[in-house]
C-alpha cells in the first residue's frame, strides 16, 4: 500500500508536470498551428465541391 508521502510526492510531481505543459502551452508551435489550417482549408474544401455536385 501506498505511504500518505509517497502520494503526496506523486500529487506534487504530477502538479508540477501540469504546471510546466502551462508553460509549453503559452508558446505556440507553428507547426502545429499550420497543420490545423491546413486541415481545415482541406475540409472546407471538400465540403464546398461536394455541396456544389
Amino acid at each position: 500500500m501506498l505511504t500518505p508521502t509517497h502520494m503526496q510526492d506523486q500529487i506534487h510531481n504530477r502538479i508540477e508536470e501540469l504546471m510546466n505543459e502551462k508553460k509549453e502551452l503559452e508558446s505556440f508551435d507553428w507547426d502545429e498551428v499550420f497543420q490545423n489550417v491546413v486541415t481545415l482549408s482541406l475540409i472546407v474544401l471538400f465540403m464546398t465541391l461536394g455541396l456544389n455536385w
